[in-house]
């Protein structure tokens, strides 16, 4: 604590020595209360993809969730999704709203019409702090005083309590507002320097100057008629340049006529150009006048900016509300377009969540097509760890990710995407996903695997979720389902914790572990076998599976036939072996035949080789009888490269 509040006054003494000095704005220092919050570590973060999408044109959950409308609004949600709340009175004090909103659409589609116009009243408040506020800025920072009003008075209205007491929180600012809608005009520039930013009736000084510069054209209009008249000159101009300031312009036909009173000052080819006393006193006093009028229009705008600092305490809890109601009106929408549900939030121990669906990936399907919701229940008493076997692409990820998000979402105090939800509250989520490289550092795809679980396993405690996913696939067979099976079991038999934990892998001996733990339970996505190709169905079921499927998700993929041909062969035999070696007592191996120091090859092609199964097949699939001699050729010559390569 004492090193944090010496790091906040070293920041604020560096901002006082570079002379950034105008800091009103912030007004309090405070630290994030880590009790009160989830514990998100940056693995799981960057895991459920909360934030960033870790493929190209993904989507992350943010996009999907955030359907604020003012920059505010935006600001927060990311703030709460980094943020997920533990008390189950403040997560209800949301969803309390979510849900009235829910009912009155009147109310809601009002307040977030009136959201979307007020604009970003931090950011306002904060460059008016620092005096870096434009008075098109102060244009808009008056527009949403009066929008708030609407808002207060709407929100005053209602029904519900939370709302009434945010209506009574909003300061409308009506001295603040007013002398904006007095003192800046409503077409004011961009920039203080181009004029005509401080309203009428403001100073009188200012009035009148205005109103000299403003009448220049008149007056120069009457004395080009009075000169004109007086001299008997019809084509008499007056006219202004950089030089020579006002001028009168003669042409030479008419040269003749001029009075002796004016002075010559330039001679063209067909006219003579002259000023005179009073056209120079004029061009002094109009020239004068700009000068004046901009530095009092400056003095002005400094002096109502530098007396906005009274407001900006005021103004940022306007913000914040305004950022809150926003959040809650956007958790409604998404209720709404996705047919979310409201969560049960308790303080027991168990996560029941029934057909729940994946937020990111289900807006990700084709039209028509509809998310493969599954259930899931985790407890600390009956079911503590669910054991998740099954094929490639069948969705153990994405049913891992989605337990989560959901969780997350709820304890947000949003509604989720499922048919219901009754969740215990939980205090950290933990996550190992997926696989990566740290090569900056040398760290190997094993090795940043490992750092990620060590921080799991180090840090669990009796309300942690847990998600697991492939542990150990970035090392040998035998070593990955070791430290796979210690890590189960590590969290099977912590003395003090039970975390929950989903535990997704393709390792099936780990379903031998349901045999040993009371709390480990057995279940698999299944698929559909149909004339020997696969159907994944998505669907967690109770039990086991035995099958990766990795050569129908390799086919799938489209490699080419002759490789997964050989791949099935060899998947054959080896099966075979591990089978009779099991029956032997001995421990399963590849065999591995030399038999010269080029040649090294799997001991079971020598009988069994699938080059000539290859040409059985072309041999038998030939049409004898309708091969031409030249198609016969072709046809030897395929065989010959099959055998030679050449």
């Amino acid at each position: 604590m004492n090193d944090a509040i010496a790091s906040c006054g070293a920041i604020l003494y560096y901002l006082n020595e570079t002379k950034h000095d105008k800091i009103k704005h912030i007004t309090s220092i405070s630290r994030i209360e880590e009790e009160r919050y989830v514990w998100l570590d940056r693995f799981t973060i960057r895991n459920l993809e909360l934030f960033n999408s870790n493929h190209e044109n993904g989507k992350c959950l943010v996009d999907v969730i955030d359907h604020t409308v003012s920059p505010m609004g935006a600001r927060l949600l990311k703030r709460w999704l980094a943020l997920p709340l533990k008390d189950i009175d403040q997560i209800n004090e949301r969803l309390q709203i979510v849900e009235y909103f829910s009912y009155d659409h009147e109310l809601s589609d009002a307040l977030s019409a009136k959201f979307g116009l007020i604009g970003d009243l931090e950011r306002l408040i904060s460059k008016a702090a620092a005096g870096r506020v434009n008075p098109r800025e102060l244009v808009q920072l008056k527009r949403a005083l009066y929008l708030i009003e609407e808002v207060k008075e709407a929100a005053s209205k209602s029904e519900n309590p939370q709302l009434v007491n945010v209506a009574n929180k909003l300061n409308t600012c009506i001295p603040l507002r007013e002398r904006l809608e007095k003192e800046i005009k409503e077409d004011a520039p961009v920039v203080v320097s181009k004029g005509n930013v401080i309203g009428d009736g403001v100073n009188a000084d200012l009035d009148e100057l205005r109103a000299i510069s403003g009448s220049g054209k008149n007056y120069l209009l009457q004395v080009q008629m009075r000169e004109s008249e007086r001299t008997g000159i019809p084509s008499l101009k007056v006219a202004f340049n950089n030089v020579f300031g006002y001028y009168l312009e003669v042409t030479n036909s008419h040269k003749d006529k001029v009075p002796n009173d004016w002075i010559r000052k330039q001679t063209l080819t067909n006219a003579e150009r002259y000023i005179t006393p009073e056209l120079k006193t004029y061009e002094e006093k109009i020239l004068g006048a700009e000068e004046k009028i901009s530095a009092i229009e400056m003095r002005l705008y400094e002096e109502l900016v530098r007396d906005m600092a009274d407001y900006i305490l005021p103004i940022q809890q306007n913000a914040s509300l305004i950022a809150r109601l926003d959040c809650l009106l956007s958790f409604t929408s998404l209720a709404k377009n996705n047919n979310y549900v409201k969560p049960v939030l308790n303080d027991g121990f168990a996560i029941d969540i029934k057909e729940g669906r994946h937020p990111v990936i289900e807006k990700q399907l084709k039209i028509g097509e509809d998310y493969v919701s599954n259930s899931v229940y985790l407890d600390n008493d009956t079911q503590q760890l669910i054991m998740i076997t099954g094929p490639n692409m069948s969705g153990k990820s994405a049913l891992l990710r989605q337990t989560a998000l959901i969780v997350l979402l709820a304890q947000m105090g949003c509604y989720v995407p499922a048919q219901s939800a009754e969740i215990g509250i939980i205090d950290k989520i933990f996550t190992r996903v997926g696989a990566s490289d740290n090569i900056s550092s040398g760290e190997s795809t094993f090795m940043v695997e490992m750092n990620e679980t060590a921080s799991i396993v180090n840090n669990l405690s009796n309300r942690s979720l847990v998600l697991l996913d492939e542990i150990g696939r970035g090392t040998s067979t035998y070593d990955g389902i070791s430290i796979a099976w210690a890590i189960a079991e590590f969290i099977h038999e912590h003395p003090k914790f039970k975390a929950k934990t989903l535990f997704a892998t393709h390792y099936h001996e780990l379903n031998e572990m349901c045999n040993y733990f009371a709390r480990i339970k057995n279940y698999n996505v299944s698929v559909k076998e149909v004339n020997n190709k696969i159907i994944f169905l998505r669907k967690l079921a109770e039990g086991g599976s035995e099958h990766s499927f990795g050569i129908h998700v390799a086919k799938l993929a489209g490699m080419p036939k002759q490789v997964i041909d050989r791949a099935n062969d060899i998947l054959k035999k080896l099966e075979k072996d591990h089978e009779s070696e099991l029956a032997e007592g001995n421990k399963p191996s590849i065999k591995i035949k030399q038999d010269n120091k080029d040649d090294l090859q799997l001991s079971f092609f020598q009988l069994d080789d699938p080059v000539l199964k290859q040409i059985r097949e072309e041999i038998l699939g030939t049409e004898i009888n309708t091969l031409t001699p030249v198609e016969a050729l072709m046809k030897l010559n395929e065989i010959k490269k099959m055998i030679t390569g050449k």
